[in-house]
């Protein structure tokens, strides 16, 4: 065959794949640029834990403990009712213990309410070291490393009272974070509700057990009381968004969900992005509204839920507010839940919920009910220490009252709802 009729044959026949490794050619080194001993991933040597763990859920049938890690490892959690045995549980998927370099997640089984738990991690540092006998070398763990034993109290639906504390919009402000981590601490609260924007964007999962766990330099914002999470919009971008869950404990990994608390029903709603799903600014990549929709479909059945309908006081907790139109601001540029108003809002008030608690627009703000807004709805603040914002609750059987404070201590909204 002249060089000519070749490359025409050549040109019309597809191209083969390389034939595949052969894994039994123990012969053949498949890192030649690695010398036999070296760890490939991970080690065995140094400290596991990075920072305290989380409690979220926050119901007692829904906890999941999350540990920040500072170099890959596996393990398992251990946790006691009162001062009962200590009993096991696994995390991981289906037979495979986790393994991470950033955080390990357990689910506990569901809780009696109102008792206390406690829990410690056990974990092992892990890794991968050539040798040539194993084509990508041969897994290794260390030594045992045991956490620190915590623990935290259930939520208990049948209690007269129960108290709280919501965080929103903190945005990754160190000064802002420790300041709220300090109010909230004397508090002791029942649960604690972070109403989104805890990050900037979500760019590296290395960096986000720092963002939604243990911020501001490792603070254990939520190891003795559940942790209720609710995604902000900015927790939706970058290439990292899709791990969130990895790092939030919220039920069935969604992030709409309801608990009780007391006499007091929560419904978590996630208002997603504050652009439509169309937006250039998205580039493509919204499908909120399909989300949002399914969450109506949600809502109308969980509102029939016997807890729910029995609670004095309902409230929605979500990121972004249903109404807003502030005095200073006469364009308003923050009507990104209007779709979600227009799906929510006739479910909530035949449901009974009789407030709406917000973040988002960086201000804060108290909303009567009033025409054209069925609902009343708080407004918290920034994450610029000047005008960020605390909010404490307490829910009795006969009222709601909710004190927003800057973090000075000066009152901006002091609320009391009858039940």
């Amino acid at each position: 065959m002249n060089r000519r009729k070749f490359l025409v044959a050549a040109a019309a026949c597809p191209v083969l794949p390389l034939a595949a490794q052969n894994y039994s050619d123990y012969t053949k080194d498949p890192r030649p640029d690695v010398p036999e001993g070296t760890w490939t991933v991970g080690g065995i040597e140094g400290e596991v834990f990075k920072g305290s763990p989380v409690v979220s859920g926050p119901a007692a049938d829904s906890i999941a403990i999350l540990q920040p890690l500072q170099r890959m490892a596996t393990g398992h959690l251990e946790y006691a009712i009162e001062d009962g045995p200590w009993q096991r549980t696994d995390g991981g998927h289906a037979g495979l213990l986790p393994l991470s370099e950033h955080v390990m997640k357990f689910l506990l089984p569901p809780l009696p309410a109102g008792k206390t738990v406690r829990y410690r991690t056990v974990a092992r540092p892990a890794g991968w070291v050539k040798v040539r006998q194993f084509y990508h070398g041969e897994f290794k763990v260390g030594a045992v490393q045991t956490s620190a034993e915590r623990s935290f109290r259930t939520l208990d639906p049948a209690a007269d009272t129960t108290t709280f504390a919501v965080w929103n919009d903190t945005h990754e402000n160190e000064t802002t974070l420790k300041a709220l981590d300090a109010l909230t601490n004397p508090l002791k609260p029942d649960f604690m509700l972070w109403n989104g924007d805890q990050s900037n964007d979500v760019h590296f999962e290395r960096d986000m057990a720092g963002q939604f766990l243990a911020p501001a330099g490792g603070l254990a914002v939520a190891d003795r009381w559940p942790l209720a999470y609710v995604r902000g919009n900015h927790d939706v971008r970058g290439p990292a968004a899709l791990a969130l869950p990895d790092f939030t404990g919220t039920p069935g990994d969604r992030y709409y969900y309801g608990f009780r608390s007391g006499p007091l029903a929560a419904i978590v709603l996630d208002t997603g992005e504050d652009k439509p799903d169309d937006s250039p600014y998205l580039s493509g990549m919204g499908a909120f509204q399909k989300m949002q929709r399914e969450q109506a479909v949600w809502l109308k059945e969980f509102v029939k839920t016997p807890w729910f309908r029995s609670a004095p006081h309902k409230v929605l907790f979500c990121h972004i507010p249903l109404w807003f139109k502030h005095p200073k601001i006469p364009n308003n540029p923050f009507d990104g839940a209007a779709f979600c108003r227009d799906l929510w809002t006739q479910a909530l008030v035949e449901a009974g919920v009789k407030l709406v608690v917000s973040g988002h627009t960086h201000d804060y703000i108290w909303q009567p009910a009033k025409e054209g807004q069925p609902i009343a709805q708080l407004v918290g603040g920034a994450p610029q220490p000047k005008y960020a914002t605390f909010i404490h609750g307490t829910a009795t059987r006969t009222e709601l009252k909710l004190k927003m404070t800057k973090l000075d201590g000066t009152v901006v909204g002091d609320v009391t709802l009858k039940a």
